[in-house]
């Protein structure tokens, strides 16, 4: 069962290393509120991509003064993408 994992909390947290533990290799990772933190300054976030399907919000990362338009295996989604992948993968998890 494909299942989009999302982590919300920074890297303080150690969410992505709990996800890790527990994800598929086809399931998929978003990261968004002060989750995006991961993908912007944190190496288990940036190795997360080299593994996973894994997608940003873009909202939050403007909303964190991050201004990024492109980052390597990363997606950066909109809202509405957002549903989009709700609606791809079967079950969601939320980390936090």
């Amino acid at each position: 069962m494909k299942t989009l994992h999302t982590i919300s909390k920074t890297p303080a947290s150690n969410l992505l290393t709990s996800c890790l533990e527990a994800i598929a290799e086809d399931d998929g990772v978003l990261f968004l509120e002060d989750g995006v933190y991961y993908i912007w300054k944190d190496t288990k976030g940036l190795i997360c991509t080299e593994q996973y399907e894994c997608y940003a919000l873009k909202e939050d990362l403007l909303a964190r003064g991050i201004e990024i338009t492109s980052l390597k295996g990363v997606n950066l989604v909109d809202y509405p993408a957002f549903v989009d992948l709700c609606e791809k993968y079967e079950k969601i998890i939320n980390w936090f």
